[in-house]
């Protein structure tokens, strides 16, 4: 699986992870990236090593939406386009497109699991 250097994360996240294991460094465990934006929280956790991640947004302390476990993970990465920035999660198969967490200027998720035209 292809992921970004943690300085890009840290950078994207504007803070550096949490870990669950402090003998564990980046990338080897689950690291867990918050960031803030007015009353929207988002909480992205990475396990380089076992290709899951877990996605979790918040509204005024509310959680409004979790995703976890995602698998087959073909790559994780930062993109910067001229109006936002975030993160991309592409997965091995057809069958799911990819998931995107915008981070700039406002915090948003969008996945459609399934491409157009699949049942």
């Amino acid at each position: 699986m292809e992921i970004p250097e943690l300085a890009d994360l840290i950078w994207l996240f504007e803070d550096d992870p949490a870990t669950e294991y402090e003998d564990m460094d980046w990338p080897v465990g689950l690291h867990s990236f918050r960031l803030q934006r007015g009353n929207r929280e988002v909480l992205f956790s990475l396990d380089p090593t076992s290709g899951e991640a877990y996605v979790t947004i918040a509204e005024a302390g509310d959680e409004v939406v979790s995703i976890g476990r995602l698998r087959r993970l073909e790559s994780v990465s930062v993109e910067k386009h001229e109006d936002c920035e975030g993160l991309a999660l592409r997965f091995t198969e057809d069958r799911h497109e990819p998931l995107w967490l915008q981070t700039r200027p406002a915090i948003r998720l969008s996945w459609n699991a399934m491409p157009l035209g699949t049942w």
